[in-house]
């Protein structure tokens, strides 16, 4: 987690990217990357992270769903509690990110594919 020395606007924002991952998954991540990304390297980065990390989210709740399919009677109760914790890891981790970027720094979150480059 690298130091940027950018405005509280551009904190704000970098934050709300990581943030608003946890309600709108990874549209809003998007959003604020395709529209602020040329504007601030601190927006950019944190942005960046955050979708790629909804994105990742996003792909374990469908091995999971797909995962339940297969094993079908096997994977009820484990699947469900995979789901609470797929989600639980989400929110704190989002939460990790929002309170690195309000400080001004870059967060990296510990699992994700780097999809977006």
């Amino acid at each position: 987690m690298a130091t940027s020395k950018s405005s509280g606007q551009a904190n704000q924002l970098a934050g709300l990217a990581h943030i608003l991952g946890i309600l709108t998954s990874f549209v809003a991540p998007l959003i604020i990357w395709l529209t602020n990304s040329s504007r601030d390297a601190q927006v950019d980065s944190n942005a960046k992270e955050a979708l790629n990390f909804q994105i990742t989210v996003v792909l374990a709740h469908i091995a999971n769903v797909i995962l339940g399919f297969v094993l079908f009677f096997i994977w009820g109760v484990v699947g469900g509690l995979v789901t609470l914790g797929i989600w639980a890891v989400s929110i704190w981790w989002s939460f990790l990110g929002f309170q690195a970027a309000n400080k001004g720094e870059r967060y990296r979150y510990p699992f994700a594919f780097r999809i977006i480059a």
